[in-house]
């Protein structure tokens, strides 16, 4: 009998302890409930997983944001790239290209800059509602005259066109007028050939072979392409 209630008095004890480990923490052998370092050591770890992912995560979608940012930076450069190429683009395979191409190889241009927009408007005093299609050259340095200029007007637009491009040529007859002669005399040469609606600034050619038969020769290039 007595063994019997010393077994169950074990048997109530394990259930104590196991109840115990179940809940916040383990009874020691005073009967005190001690802390369950088990237990905290896995919620630790699911904490520290918990804001790992959550780091991961951060740094994902930030990582997808510059990307972001980049592509539509790439894609402005590309539109500012384009805009800037206008000029070219708008003629491109065009007759306008090929006399101004043809022009260049036969009299020659000091250090070409490719007709834009902006310089349409700015340099040349032209509005772009007033042109079809443009493409040319002129010299990009204050010591040469040099022009070759190709424009396709609109309808009804030709004499203002004109004009315009007259104007131009005086202000660089001007600019060399006080100094270099001879790119005084070859923008005093210069002409402004029409046919039909395309109207062509010509200020170019060599002194030696006399500019007047120089623009001679652009006229019958030009008239080539407008048979």
């Amino acid at each position: 009998m007595k063994k019997i209630t010393v077994l169950a008095l074990i048997a109530m004890l394990l259930i104590s302890v196991l109840a115990g480990c179940g809940e916040d923490g383990v009874i020691n052998r005073a009967g005190q409930k001690t802390k369950n370092y088990a237990q905290d050591s896995m919620d630790a770890a699911k904490n520290a997983g918990k804001k790992a992912e959550d780091s991961v995560k951060d740094k994902v979608d930030d990582t997808a944001r510059k990307a972001d940012d980049s592509a539509k930076d790439g894609m402005d450069t590309v539109g500012e790239m384009m805009d800037q190429e206008e000029g070219m683009l708008m003629a491109a395979g065009s007759r306008i290209q090929d006399v101004v191409m043809k022009l260049g190889e036969e009299l020659g241009i000091t250090m070409p800059e490719k007709l834009d927009e902006a310089a349409l408007k700015d340099v040349f005093g032209l509005d772009p509602s007033d042109i079809e299609e443009y493409y040319g050259e002129y010299s990009a340095v204050n010591t040469s005259a040099d022009h070759i200029i190709g424009v396709k007007v609109k309808k009804g637009k030709v004499d203002t066109v004109r004009k315009a491009l007259e104007t131009r040529k005086e202000e660089v007859v001007k600019n060399f007028k006080e100094y270099l002669p001879d790119q005084y005399d070859k923008a005093q040469a210069g002409r402004i050939i029409e046919k039909g609606n395309y109207l062509f600034l010509v200020i170019a050619g060599d002194s030696e072979k006399g500019y007047d038969n120089q623009l001679n020769r652009a006229e019958e290039i030009i008239g080539g392409y407008f048979k």
